[in-house]
């Protein structure tokens, strides 16, 4: 377990803090510490050893004989990332789970419902719950993430996975399922706060995309497993308490493997626990410059602007830069859900029934298969976020929804043999657009917008954001489809599709390459030049410590 020191109160000024100008054909550091004694830990295991300034000054003056040509690259190549790996791996895992508790239940409904005489209400209830208290989940998850660290956030979500799936397992009628399904999402909302953030603030830059999309990826492999296990349990007796009680033995692992990985350097920088940061960073990287580098920089940008416990900074920031950051962020976060994904996912059986398959295990089997070009679509996009861009890869997303949704309307609306193959493969269509795009990207994007002071409760309000609007279409998908037609369910959601598409391409820039730090300063560069510096992902707009893209030492 990861050695804990006591908060102590923020200096008055970040500017007392060690600053490194990494500039000049050398390095040339200076020290501004204070002149009591800094706690500083060793490389490695050992007791940190207390220095003062001159000491802490002779160390850093033997690292300016190297030549900038030779040190700049090292803070992103620096390590074998070996604690990165095995920290983001653990988040993943949690992202699973949560997948799997949400598509499980799509199958287990197919025996579940018969052998629990469940009425078609309770069957809505039964599902549609679990994005009710997920967006309750992921308000307390930004407080807990927050208050007690990402790596208590999690454990915790993993907690609520393992009790919920007991309860449900062990189930004898609605009530009972539906108390199960309750604790399910607030685990939900737990993993989909928390991943994602822990993701962001360990991973280099300039794989920051596709790290954290991992957590999206992750999700939807989850969901696949959750298919999967229906059809394995299909012909068992009792067999959907099987599918339940299956996800309870992941969530006890990640319980004892959690605290094995290193807490969030840049959350323990913000509660002023540095002595913990950097040792978190050094076990992150293996190398004390490129530690040493990253907390400066982190120490940097807490100093301008300081965690905030206020709501109030997340709903109407002082900074008008930031306010807009965290209202376009909001934004793609509604236009996730607004199209209608969340009730494919879950009535992807009554879909394909729709569509004229009639067996439980051949509308498994298909629904599998949908849930597999999801999948092949995010492994296919994660591999291009860093290469191409956020913005096409969301402008290509916003695109194909809407040609997917036209697909499916036609389809139904001329309802014959032909146009059957015609609305699932419509469906497919529509469902790697989404995996293109919106569906890995909305928490990418947020990640990367919401600044560092009100991060963890503004992901927790695009999280809220996400699942009310989700909760809202699933709890009204069926009687949309037979108070507008299942071909007008389908028309209604193509204008969302084409207003998303229009704000992306008006609203959100290029945010590749760029560390979490410099983000802010490239808006602000924008703002006040009038320019548009970082919708071509290319060179660095005055932004603090590492830089992008392809323009050297990836900022964490």
């Amino acid at each position: 377990m990861e050695h804990t020191d006591s908060p102590r109160p923020l200096p008055a000024s970040r500017s007392a803090r060690l600053r490194v100008p990494w500039s000049g054909s050398d390095l040339a550091p200076t020290s501004t510490l204070p002149p009591r004694s800094r706690t500083l830990p060793t490389i490695g295991p050992g007791i940190p050893l207390p220095i003062d300034e001159s000491s802490f000054s002779s160390i850093w003056t033997s690292h300016a004989r190297l030549p900038i040509s030779a040190t700049a690259t090292s803070f992103a190549t620096s390590g074998d990332f070996t604690s990165v790996a095995k920290a983001v791996s653990v988040s993943a895992a949690s992202s699973i789970l949560s997948g799997y508790d949400q598509g499980v239940i799509a199958a287990a409904m197919l025996t579940m419902k018969p052998a629990l005489g469940l009425t078609g209400v309770e069957q809505e209830l039964s599902i549609g719950i679990l994005n009710v208290t997920a967006a309750l989940g992921g308000v307390l998850a930004g407080y807990a993430a927050e208050r007690w660290g990402r790596k208590r956030a999690i454990a915790l979500a993993n907690f609520f996975f393992l009790i919920g799936s007991g309860v449900m397992a062990m189930a004898m009628g609605f009530w009972c399922l539906f108390a199960g399904r309750v604790l399910q999402g607030v685990g939900v909302g737990f993993a989909l706060v928390v991943a994602p953030i822990y993701t962001a603030e360990l991973v280099p830059a300039k794989h920051r995309g596709m790290l954290v999309s991992l957590s999206d990826v992750s999700t939807n492999l989850g969901i696949l497993l959750g298919y999967t296990a229906g059809l394995v349990f299909l012909d068992t007796e009792g067999g959907w308490r099987w599918m339940f009680g299956v996800g309870a033995v992941p969530a006890v692992m990640l319980l004892m493997l959690i605290w094995l990985v290193p807490e969030s350097p840049r959350w323990l920088v913000g509660v002023g626990r540095d002595p913990s940061a950097l040792r978190a960073l050094n076990l992150l990287y293996g190398d004390a410059l490129a530690a040493d580098h990253h907390y400066n920089q982190m120490a940097s940008d807490h100093a301008e602007s300081p965690q905030t416990s206020s709501w109030q900074q997340v709903l109407w920031h002082d900074d008008p830069v930031l306010r807009t950051m965290i209202l376009r962020g909001l934004a793609i976060a509604f236009f996730s859900q607004a199209i209608g994904t969340e009730a494919v996912v879950y009535f992807a059986p009554d879909l394909v029934r729709a569509a004229g398959i009639k067996s439980d295990r051949m509308v498994l089997w298909a629904i599998m298969g949908v849930g597999m070009v999801k999948l092949v679509a995010l492994g296919i996009a994660s591999q291009l976020f860093d290469r191409i861009g956020r913005r096409p890869m969301l402008l290509t997303s916003a695109a194909g929804l809407l040609c997917g949704l036209l697909l499916m309307a036609y389809a139904e609306w001329a309802h014959s043999s032909i146009t059957a193959a015609l609305a699932i493969f419509g469906l497919c269509v529509y469902i790697a657009s989404f995996s293109l795009g919106f569906s890995p990207l909305t928490y990418v994007i947020c990640s990367e917008l919401f600044p560092a002071s009100v991060r963890a409760r503004a992901m927790s309000l695009a999280l809220f954001t996400t699942r009310i609007v989700a909760g809202i279409i699933s709890s009204s998908f069926v009687s949309m489809r037979q108070e507008l037609t299942p071909w007008g369910t389908w028309l209604f959601f193509t204008p969302i599709a084409a207003a998303s598409f229009a704000f992306v391409w008006f609203c959100i820039p290029e945010t590749k390459g760029h560390s979490l730090e410099q983000i802010a300063d490239l808006f602000r560069n924008k703002r006040s030049n009038k320019a548009s510096p970082i919708r071509n992902g290319g060179a660095r707009a005055g932004g603090r410590g590492g830089g992008g893209g392809g323009g050297g030492g990836g900022g964490v």
